[in-house]
């Protein structure tokens, strides 16, 4: 799957923080690997926008408040140097904190094959562009199991990220949003997207609608981004996309 800039203009509904889009879509794409099978990147997408603010935050707003002082001296984030708190502030999609959490992204990222700065050595570097989206990858790839990615197990995914289920509700929307733009029904066509795969058309994505939608990103066999429109040819194509997956199953 290729993700655009405009397929993340359409799914935040917004063209604010072009070159954020631009940076994040170009290191996705170059790096992203299996993670970028359509169900994957939807699964991802809905986690990182939520936690950014569409994008808006990729860089903890520093007070600090009584929380980001307790930072400084615990143990748990490596944060062993006086200053290390603020140091090794949150940063990235999903903001990463600690001197620890800095090191072992550094060291994944080496294994990786990434040419990336050494981010305990120069923690500025993680608000970079061309790293944008480093940090929330090796956090999806180290701290999510795939078994719940691939199940779209929504609610451990968000568990997994947030520690809890905070924000629930708009996860589960940007993860509806985001199917919707990269099947090509655009975030208006939910209506639509039910009509085409039989289900009651009332325009609210429920959990019927959202496993629906999650099967049809598992078996899209066209991992190209869509165009967003409502052309009766695209509609034809989802229907045919499902009628071989129950010919395969019959």
């Amino acid at each position: 799957m290729i993700l655009t800039k405009d397929m993340l203009d359409d799914i935040t509904n917004s063209t604010r923080y072009a070159s954020r889009k631009v940076a994040l879509s170009n290191f996705l794409n170059a790096n992203g690997g299996d993670m970028m099978r359509p169900h994957r990147l939807a699964m991802f997408l809905a986690q990182i926008l939520h936690e950014s603010g569409n994008l808006r935050y990729v860089k903890e707003v520093w007070g600090p408040t009584n929380a980001q002082k307790r930072y400084e001296g615990r143990a748990d984030l490596g944060n062993t140097q006086p200053g290390d708190g603020k140091r090794f502030m949150g940063r990235d999609v999903i903001q990463i904190t600690g001197r620890f959490n800095y090191r072992h992204l550094t060291k994944w990222s080496h294994e990786s094959g990434k040419n990336c700065p050494d981010f305990e050595a120069k923690p500025g570097a993680l608000e970079k562009p061309d790293w944008l989206g480093i940090g929330a990858l090796w956090y999806w790839t180290t701290r999510v199991p795939l078994k719940y990615v691939d199940g779209g197990n929504h609610e451990m995914v968000t568990r997994r990220i947030n520690g809890g289920l905070n924000g629930y509700s708009d996860r589960l929307e940007k993860f509806d949003r985001a199917a919707l733009v990269i099947l090509g029904f655009g975030i208006d066509g939910v209506k639509d997207f039910q009509q085409t795969v039989g289900l009651d058309a009332d325009g609210i994505s429920g959990p019927k609608t959202r496993e629906a939608l999650f099967s049809a990103l598992v078996t899209m066999p066209d991992a190209k981004p869509k165009v967003k429109t409502k052309s009766p040819t695209l509609i034809e194509r989802l229907i045919q996309w499902l009628a071989s997956i129950s010919n395969r199953q019959a």
